[in-house]
């Protein structure tokens, strides 16, 4: 299959919250391509400023660069992901290529995937959150505890460690000292698991709770130094920050070797980008729950039609598509 048209639509979405998120725009394009049979598929580009290693800017420039060559591939269900690899693309560039081209050629049949809610901010807007959350039917939650006080964290846990299977994420905000001496009041099957508990990956070896590695990997820590974790549980992988499934699939075969969850997670895309992380977790059949709590931060939504929510369950629709009169998208 050839394409026959690649198109851009760029976007902005105010973030609720704005003291959280400091009344940050949430910047993307979405990307359209349509093949020589007229059938459509829609992905995302958006690289998280600050996280991502690459700008926006950069990702569309490198598009414009590879585009011709792009244009003259002939993709097909089979090599797809293969040919995504010899362009050797951005993270996010390669994501918002890999959703639309996976849209076209696999598309997901509507399936439920469980989710886990995000808790942040102030503790009386966690406490408030909870509740909505709870309402929900929510099961999951992550906590983040990087903006807190020790006591304010400790509070919040012993608030929610009832209510929800919590995994909470320090986001390396606290020395190794510190983070030991707090975590050590709670039992052992308190949490999921924490994530990033050390601001020195180094240290994670001595965390005696079960561990999420994020940011640490792969700046900080390689493959190897992460196996001799010895309660590493779970690995959190980002695909607009790490790549989309392509770059997810060695990490999935080394972590289901050796019994580690990989567990995905959003970057504050717009739903329409959300959906497509979920839709990885269903390609590859992950059962932990989906960190697409963001979606709850986002002003406005674009997708047609809405993604559908029932309790801590996301349906992915079978075809995911924005609403191109929608004023947020040029």
């Amino acid at each position: 299959m050839k394409i026959k048209t690649l198109s851009l639509h760029p976007y902005e979405i105010p973030l609720t919250n704005g003291h959280i998120n400091n009344g940050q725009i949430r910047k993307g394009t979405l990307v359209n391509i349509i093949d020589q049979a007229g059938n459509s598929g829609w992905g995302e580009v958006a690289p998280l400023p600050k996280w991502s290693a690459e700008t926006l800017d950069d990702a569309l420039q490198q598009l414009e660069q590879k585009k011709q060559e792009i244009m003259k591939i002939d993709w097909s269900a089979d090599n797809c992901l293969q040919e995504l690899g010899k362009l050797n693309l951005l993270p996010s560039l390669s994501f918002g290529l890999e959703s639309a081209l996976l849209s076209i050629f696999k598309p997901i049949s509507s399936e439920m995937i469980s989710i886990s809610a995000l808790l942040m901010g102030s503790p009386e807007e966690i406490m408030s959150l909870a509740e909505m959350r709870l309402k929900e039917g929510y099961t999951s939650a992550k906590l983040k505890v990087n903006n807190l006080s020790f006591e304010e964290a400790a509070k919040a846990i012993h608030q929610l460690k009832d209510q929800f299977r919590l995994r909470i994420d320090v986001n390396r905000a606290w020395d190794t000292s510190e983070s030991l001496r707090f975590f050590e009041q709670f039992p052992l099957d308190t949490f999921d698991y924490v994530e990033e508990p050390f601001q020195d990956p180094n240290d994670l070896a001595i965390f005696p709770h079960p561990l999420a590695v994020d940011e640490s990997y792969p700046h900080d820590l390689s493959l190897k130094q992460l196996e001799s974790l010895p309660t590493l549980k779970a690995l959190i992988y980002k695909p607009t920050i790490q790549g989309g499934l392509l770059n997810c699939l060695p990490l999935y075969e080394w972590a289901n070797k050796r019994g580690i969850e990989i567990v995905l997670s959003g970057s504050f895309e717009s739903d329409l980008g959300l959906a497509h992380v979920a839709s990885i977790a269903s390609r590859l059949s992950l059962s932990s729950a989906v960190g697409i709590g963001t979606y709850h931060y986002l002003s406005q939504h674009i997708c047609r039609p809405a993604l559908q929510f029932s309790q801590f369950f996301l349906q992915i629709p079978t075809q995911i598509e924005p609403v191109l009169q929608n004023k947020l998208i040029s």
